[in-house]
């Protein structure tokens, strides 16, 4: 084998190298990029929980506000009908 023949199949292995890392670092990228994907989508998700538990602590407080009021009002009724 001659010097010539030696280096082109040395350059020729090292191209199916680097070949196979670009591809391997291609299934990563994408690999990655679903993941983020999905990760996207369940921050979005949470986001809309919590959301919807903001708006549901939020009626609870204005329903036991209302409730507060009308248990004033029962009391204040009560002192009147006792006097």
């Amino acid at each position: 084998m001659t010097d010539l023949e030696r280096l082109i199949e040395s350059n020729a292995k090292a191209i199916q190298a680097l070949t196979s890392d670009i591809a391997e670092m291609k299934r990563d990228r994408d690999l990655m990029y679903s993941t983020m994907r999905d990760l996207t989508d369940k921050i979005s998700t949470l986001v809309s929980v919590q959301t919807q538990s903001y708006d549901l602590m939020k009626n609870l407080d204005n329903r036991q506000d209302q409730l507060a009021n009308q248990q004033q009002q029962l009391i204040e009724i009560l002192k009147k009908i006792s006097d």
